[in-house]
């Protein structure tokens, strides 16, 4: 059975890792290795609940590897740390505050591998989504034949579909869906719960870029998600069968969001992806 590295990273939001760690410990697919870098001011291992679904992950033939690591406020250095400690062929970064049904990590896992893809995604809902599911929408885009590499520019029509989550059109689509039934679609970047081909991730360099950003940024998993889709294509899946907590963020708590690391985009795409 094939080993999948989830990797996420946390900072003071025991309540919703909580959440988070239920739906690990409730995959069908159990290799699992979670590997945690906490940069809370209080350990999140220190809590009783935390340690006791850890011992669950691990009795089900998983691991644990808990980093403690100083506060940063730089989630693309996060992001890097975790995956310089990964293992696995394939790593899953999941929010510390998305919860996954049973079949997740499986039918991700399935569809990476069938469509030998870079990257495949499953959009958490949440509650605001339902309150914005009747706004106008780009059309939904599905893979009828194989998962194919893409060119998307920031500027394109194609970069709409970064409104099909923010309107909640994919989880109407979704509601539509025969029982038991699994659709891919066409994204311009996907968040939440990516799983990623970890070699070719590490080819376009992956989050090693996080030194050129300053401490404030956003759009580091759009960017390595545009480098992959022009190599080896990447998608999402339908119905996702994730759901966000939304507990209140450790990211920019008491600032607001900086550059976009999708300026870097012309000079990794020629680095990367020409």
């Amino acid at each position: 059975m094939t080993t999948v590295d989830i990797l996420i990273p946390t900072a003071n939001r025991v309540p919703a890792l909580i959440s988070t760690l239920s739906g690990v410990t409730a995959q069908t697919h159990a290799s699992l290795r979670v590997l945690v870098a906490d940069h809370g001011d209080r350990p999140a291992r220190e809590d009783r609940v935390i340690r006791s679904l850890c011992r669950i992950i691990e009795s089900r033939g998983g691991e644990v590897d808990w980093h403690q690591r100083a506060a940063s406020p730089m989630l693309a250095e996060q992001r890097d740390y975790l995956l310089r400690h990964a293992r696995a062929d394939v790593v899953l970064f999941l929010d510390d505050d998305v919860y996954m049904e049973p079949p997740v990590v499986q039918r991700l896992l399935h569809t990476l591998q069938a469509e030998r893809c870079g990257f495949v995604g499953a959009f958490p809902s949440a509650e605001w989504m339902h309150r914005r599911a009747t706004a106008a929408a780009p059309p939904l885009e599905l893979w009828n034949g194989p998962v194919r590499p893409e060119t998307l520019e920031p500027d394109s029509p194609e970069w709409e579909r970064t409104r099909l989550h923010l309107d909640g059109a994919t989880m109407d689509a979704a509601h539509h869906l025969p029982p038991g039934t699994v659709r891919r679609y066409k994204v311009a970047w996907v968040a939440g719960c990516v799983m990623y081909d970890r070699r070719k991730l590490l080819t376009v360099g992956g989050f090693s870029f996080w030194p050129r950003l300053p401490p404030r940024h956003v759009g580091e998993e759009a960017l390595v998600q545009n480098l992959l889709m022009r190599r080896w294509g990447g998608c999402a899946i339908m119905p996702a069968l994730t759901h966000r907590a939304e507990s209140p963020s450790w990211l920019y708590a008491d600032a607001q969001p900086g550059p976009r690391a999708l300026e870097l985009l012309p000079e990794m795409v020629r680095r990367y992806a020409t």
